[in-house]
């Protein structure tokens, strides 16, 4: 059973479930003073201080009013940051979120707004977007960027969110495509959009993802190692390069897209010159062809899932695919070579007299002739043992 908290006088939450403890005293002019403290120990070491002053006949200074932080300007500050720390598509995501959460808490000051606010709102969001565990993460975790960047600038102490447990995320999804699945989808991207066909082989053949080959430039290939340089950002204690083997497929794609540009430029392009974003092409594909539950990032499980049905080392496949710990490559075990065989093989070598003929064969024993048997060969093994 929990221990019940003891009841101070004059020391209280505001708001409730913020963890702003606050403690209220008089002094000896019967004037009220309310002061906020922080903790609930710091509120009543206050407290007590306050109550010892006011009996040794001092009044305590005002309280020197701090300039009021409005939350906007944390969303600034974290804006800021991320300009200066992350790559351009990280940046616009962030903005994104920031400019939503803007007109929602804007103006509020910061010290008002709580974690039940902020969690409720969150929740809200989640129920109405169909939010998956992931995006819910990645906007709680802006959130508590904000504040983080805010606690680094001395602009606040808090970050309500600090504690609040992520979402479960499912990251075993392994939807490939199959051969066939390819042929058709490789057709119709060929009819309706050829200059987009390259860059979903080069996706499918070396598993990059999606922000990695935006970032592909022209002079990545090296010609002399038959491998291709991926830039990466995503996970901060990688290595920012990795490099990927190059099949004849992916090479004539990246040729195809390179036909043209300048060493260093930009690789995956759309007619225009930006940076390619397979969204309504790539669908508008899919659905033609008639292949569903499928992704752009899934050209990623594609590329693993082949890598480790042709017998590359689980190692090797993460070292390609950058994962950041093997098990995330473990997804796709189930899919190396002779898998299953191999373990029915073992299993049945405890069996080496088995045959299904022999089993078809053999006629049911009752309970009673079956335990006489048994109990017999126990019996003449034990008096072998003896003789021995």
């Amino acid at each position: 059973m929990a221990r019940k908290e003891q009841h101070y006088k004059g020391v209280y939450e505001y708001p409730r479930d913020s963890g702003i403890w606050w403690a209220e005293h008089y002094d000896i002019n019967g004037v009220r003073h309310r002061e906020k403290a922080g903790a609930r120990s710091n509120a009543i070491k206050l407290k007590n201080t306050r109550e010892r002053e006011k009996l040794e006949g001092k009044v305590p200074a005002p309280a020197e009013r701090k300039e009021k932080i409005l939350f906007r300007e944390l969303i600034e500050d974290a804006q800021a940051h991320a300009e200066s720390e992350n790559d351009s598509a990280h940046v616009r995501q962030l903005k994104f979120k920031f400019d939503t959460l803007l007109p929602v808490f804007g103006l509020r000051e910061v010290e008002e707004i709580t974690r039940a606010e902020l969690v409720g709102w969150l929740d809200k969001q989640k129920k109405k977007r169909k939010w998956t565990a992931a995006t819910y993460n990645r906007w709680q975790a802006a959130l508590s960027l904000i504040f983080r960047v805010g606690n680094a600038n001395e602009k606040t102490e808090r970050n309500p969110l600090r504690g609040v447990r992520r979402k479960h995320e499912d990251n075993g999804r392994c939807r490939y495509l199959s051969i066939e699945e390819e042929k058709e989808l490789t057709r119709v991207l060929a009819e309706d959009w050829p200059d987009y066909l390259p860059a979903f082989l080069l996706s499918i053949h070396t598993g990059m993802r999606s922000s990695e080959q935006k970032r592909s430039l022209v002079g990545d290939y090296n010609p002399d190692s038959g491998m291709l340089t991926v830039h990466q950002k995503k996970d901060r204690n990688a290595p920012k390069v990795r490099y990927v083997p190059m099949t004849p497929i992916a090479l004539e794609a990246y040729n195809k897209m390179a036909e043209g540009k300048k060493r260093g430029a930009l690789l995956c392009v759309n007619s225009r010159g930006d940076a390619l974003r397979a969204r309504h092409w790539f669908e508008e594909s899919l659905a033609k062809a008639k292949i569903l539950d499928y992704r752009w990032h899934d050209n990623r499980h594609t590329a693993c899932s082949r890598w480790v049905m042709g017998g590359v080392p689980l190692a090797e496949v993460s070292k390609y695919a950058g994962h950041a710990t093997i098990q995330m490559t473990m997804r796709y075990s189930h899919l190396m070579p002779g898998q299953a065989s191999r373990a029915n093989d073992k299993m049945m070598s405890f069996y080496p007299e088995w045959s299904i003929e022999a089993g078809q064969k053999k006629a049911p024993q009752s309970e009673t002739a079956t335990a006489t048997k048994t109990a017999t060969g126990t019996s003449e093994k034990m008096g072998d043992s003896a003789s021995r």
